[in-house]
């Protein structure tokens, strides 16, 4: 559960005098500034303590939850390569099998174990005694360790090629920067990196800070690109030639160690970065608006809330929604679009192509992905649009704006308590957030997420909101 959100007007009079993007840290539950150049990294108002994955700090409410969930993680990842491990070996004992047969079956023994030890290799070190000893609650907030491999063959293991993944990324990305510097850069859900690593060399004046919640991807990333040597299995388990059985992949940043002073990682929530507002110029959201949010209406408000006014958000990526996302949430690009200018941004260049995705170099295996480009500007105010005053109220779709007083309200009265308090908030100046907020601190519930304290506050608003009920 999130703490209480920074606002844009309490930090203003400070923005200027940021010496760099991590004097714009801020902790996730009492929202007071961290110093993470300390070497114990701990919250002077509240006391909370941050562990570092690695080098990495993790600005999470539940640090020690997100450890456990590493480990459950590992866990289960070994408990899958011993099962695989036992089916093949009880295969091999029969008479049957060609002695190529065998050969394939003892390849594959060696390709995953090996894998595993990689895996392993990457994550535990940086895992902290508190987390190898088992502490923390039952959070799942990581993704499936082996889903995410292949990024980090591609990102640091393939060779270069004219227009390959990568170097498509990059090209996409300046095409929308339009060549300008992108300043001080967020990108969320940065996983391998190695598309925020050419952004970096390209432009040797801006200053980026990376964010995730991957511990194998991110660990191998900041690895690499603090000039670390890294290898990777690649094991794989269905194979057209014995020679696409296993490879193993040495990981290397092609440009050299990035500067700590200008590339910077952080294990923390992109939907509720616990970040000052208004700090950056550029956020870059690769393959994460469909796959990181609940709700992207939720991610726009943070998108705003984090940009400078003239600040870009540029998105590249698909619309491929998880399969628990409702279909009235799973937004094409059109609907976006209209998101995203209800929500105060102008949308700029746009394109759209389909393209190979993770292809395999071990065993020409992948994907063709349809891939969506655009950059959006936060605008001093919002448009004006002939569509304005058909569909909800903005204030109702995204968190970030006031909602206003509407009249009676002094006299409401509910038999919900949580209707109630709703009304009782509404004062014109509160956004839905800092009454989410307001609810999940009375609510006291830590299994229920920000996102389902929205949704809800949402529904009580769309019943008693005079305005509401006017949308058509």
């Amino acid at each position: 559960m999130s703490g209480t959100p920074v606002r844009e007007g309490t930090e203003r009079g400070s923005q200027a005098r940021l010496r760099g993007l991590l004097d714009a840290v801020r902790c996730p539950l009492c929202s007071s500034k961290i110093d993470l150049a300390a070497q114990a990294v701990r919250c002077r108002k509240c006391g909370q303590v941050y562990p570092r994955l690695g080098a990495i700090p993790v600005l999470l409410p539940e640090p020690l939850d997100y450890f456990a969930s590493c480990m459950r993680q590992l866990a289960g990842l070994e408990e899958q390569v011993e099962r695989v491990v036992q089916d093949v070996g009880e295969q091999l004992r029969s008479t049957e099998l060609l002695p190529s047969t065998r050969m394939r079956c003892r390849i594959i023994i060696e390709g995953i174990t090996g894998q595993l030890a990689d895996v392993r290799g990457i994550l535990e070190p940086g895992l902290p005694a508190a987390a190898r000893a088992g502490a923390g609650g039952q959070s799942e907030r990581i993704p499936a360790t082996l889903d995410h491999l292949p990024y980090l063959y591609r990102d640091w293991g393939w060779p270069p090629q004219a227009d390959g993944e990568t170097e498509r990324a990059l090209a996409l990305v300046e095409t929308l920067l339009e060549n300008r510097c992108p300043g001080r850069m967020l990108v969320m859900g940065a996983g391998a990196c190695r598309l925020a690593y050419d952004v970096y060399h390209r432009h040797p004046d801006s200053e980026l800070l990376v964010m995730d919640l991957d511990p194998v991807l991110f660990s191998a990333a900041h690895a690499v690109t603090h000039g670390e040597s890294v290898t990777v299995r690649e094991a794989n388990l269905e194979m057209g030639d014995l020679d696409q059985a296993v490879k193993e992949w040495a990981l290397s940043a092609p440009r050299g160690p990035v500067d700590d002073a200008r590339f910077h990682f952080l294990v923390a929530d992109a939907v509720d970065p616990p970040l000052a507002p208004g700090i950056f110029d550029t956020v870059l959201t690769p393959w994460f608006i469909d796959q990181g949010p609940e709700d992207v209406r939720d991610l726009i408000s943070t998108l705003h809330r984090m940009l400078k006014p003239g600040g870009r958000w540029v998105n590249l990526g698909p619309l491929k929604y998880n399969l628990d996302v409702p279909f009235s949430r799973r937004f094409a690009r059109e609907e976006l679009f209209d998101l995203a200018k209800r929500a105060g941004f102008h949308v700029g260049p746009w394109h759209s192509e389909s393209g190979p995705y993770l292809v395999s170099q071990l065993n020409g295996r992948g994907k063709t992905e349809w891939v969506l480009a655009f950059s959006a500007t936060k605008l001093e105010a919002a448009e004006e649009d002939s569509s304005a005053g058909s569909g909800p109220p903005p204030w109702l779709l995204f968190r970030h704006l006031p909602i206003p007083a509407f009249e009676g309200q002094a006299h409401f009265w509910s038999e919900a308590a949580m209707v109630r308090m709703v009304v009782s908030s509404i004062d014109g100046r509160r956004t839905l957030d800092d009454i989410a907020v307001m609810v999940s601190e009375r609510a006291r519930q830590p299994d229920i997420t920000m996102s389902q304290v929205r949704a809800a506050v949402r529904q009580c608003l769309q019943k008693v909101h005079p305005a509401c009920g006017a949308a058509g």
